[in-house]
């Protein structure tokens, strides 16, 4: 076989690789996105109607409590995926997921069936958060463990491509429902549209991820086990087979600086593309298309400055771009929200670029980021562990506390205070890491930081 045969089968198969993981990723993105945009209606479908303010609290409480089984879920689907092989655990985890999101489209509301709807809503949606846990972290593991290390930050930026792209689909979708069709429509019908596409999404999902091989970083630690297996058992010595869980074990320290940086991910992220159309309608007094259409102009951008803030990465280093994210949210996250409050789609548009351009140099750059802080044995534990208890801590609880800070405080751009907290935390998590860019995947942890750094 020809070397140009070779190269060309190695990018059909990149290329795969980089679609079968990346669409999982949009559907989970998906569904959280269109419950964030579709909150104020599904605080009236779900909730008693009497105060406005409550239900909305109820509707962002169901999506923080949805996050609580995201660390259970992290441990169950890393383990797995450490022991059994990447590609089985993120063909479970993608049919769970959109099963469960297809499932919520067909709840009936408050009105028809009382308070079993917030129940069964919440039930639901505890379901998905827990299959959606291992999806990001198998994603990013399964497409680094493939991708050459010159590339890495660039090929692994599809899965925050996809998460971003979750989040367009989304507020495309709710922000021509809004547009387009009536209050009463939106209430009985509308809202339940974008769960149910999950269905057929889920089924494509699963179809691609099962032609896909597993990683050759996964096969061959797993070879080289079998191989110790054999080898102890002619020579009649008692079998020890590598423990992975002191390999987690030596994963710990790693896994605390990974989950500081990661709450500048989790935070700005549900604040700022989550929470955003909320802030808007509420605060900046816009109705539910304009505040769609703002996130969905950011989001148009978001995606192109991810792929961009990867390669940067490539060549800047991880630890060097992501610093600049959380240095730039300490600063500026104030003037943020102070504009923001401010009303008007062009300067909110505007104000949501810049915060985004920023913003990406996180969130293009973890993924990589935190492939490289582990050993083949314990990296999707090690990815998925620290990312759920991040989006967890700080994620899923963005939009309440976004909503509490203003009550409290009266103050509109007081969701400023947790972005700005969020960047500090980011900060001391990489002061305290070193630079892994365009160094060899290893297979124990022990090997993590010294492969030798390839040249450009």
């Amino acid at each position: 076989m020809s070397t140009s045969t070779t190269e060309a089968e190695n990018r059909s198969l990149l290329r795969r690789v980089v679609v079968a993981s990346g669409l999982g990723t949009l559907l989970e993105y998906f569904d959280y996105a269109s419950y964030s945009y579709l909150a104020t209606t599904i605080a009236i479908v779900f909730f008693p109607p009497e105060d406005r303010t409550v239900a909305l609290m109820s509707t962002f409480a169901v999506f923080a409590l949805s996050f609580l089984v995201r660390p259970l879920g992290a441990f169950i689907w890393g383990s797995l995926g450490d022991r059994i092989g990447r590609k089985s655990i993120l063909a479970t985890t993608i049919i769970l997921m959109s099963g469960a999101t297809f499932l919520i489209g067909f709840i009936p509301g408050y009105a028809t069936i009382g308070v079993a709807a917030p129940i069964l809503l919440l039930l639901l949606r505890m379901t998905q958060s827990f299959s959606a846990s291992g999806e990001y972290a198998g994603a990013g593991t399964f497409v680094a463990e493939y991708a050459p290390a010159k590339k890495r930050g660039l090929l692994t930026s599809v899965v925050p491509i996809a998460a971003a792209g979750g989040f367009l689909l989304a507020s495309l979708m709710t922000t021509i429902l809004y547009a387009t069709t009536s209050p009463e429509f939106m209430q009985q019908w509308g809202w339940r549209i974008p769960f149910l596409i999950a269905g057929p999404l889920g089924i494509v999902g699963l179809w691609l991820r099962t032609r896909l091989e597993d990683t050759p970083q996964f096969r061959r630690v797993q070879e080289l086990e079998r191989e110790q297996r054999d080898r102890e058992a002619r020579q009649g010595t008692r079998v020890e087979v590598p423990n992975r869980w002191q390999e987690v074990g030596k994963s710990l320290p790693s896994m605390l600086k990974v989950l500081l940086v990661m709450s500048l991910n989790a935070g700005a992220y549900y604040l700022l593309l989550s929470y955003t159309p909320t802030f808007l309608i509420e605060e900046a007094g816009m109705d539910e298309a304009s505040a769609t259409l703002v996130v969905t102009i950011g989001l148009v951008a978001h995606i192109v400055f991810i792929p961009l803030a990867a390669r940067l990465s490539d060549r800047i280093g991880r630890k060097r771009t992501l610093m600049i994210s959380s240095i730039a949210f300490i600063v500026l996250s104030y003037p943020i929200m102070m504009l923001f409050s401010i009303g008007g789609v062009v300067l909110a548009a505007i104000v949501l670029i810049g915060s985004l351009l920023f913003f990406a140099m996180n969130d293009a750059v973890f993924p990589s980021f935190f492939t490289e802080m582990f050993g083949t044995r314990s990296r999707y534990l090690g990815f998925a562990l620290p990312f759920n208890v991040g989006a967890m801590l700080f994620g899923g609880v963005a939009p309440l506390i976004g909503t509490w800070l203003i009550a409290v405080t009266g103050n509109s751009a007081s969701p400023a205070f947790f972005l700005m907290g969020i960047g500090v935390l980011s900060l001391i998590g990489l002061l305290l890491s070193a630079e892994t860019t365009r160094t060899d995947l290893v297979d124990v942890q022990s090997e993590v930081g010294t492969a030798p750094i390839q040249t450009v």
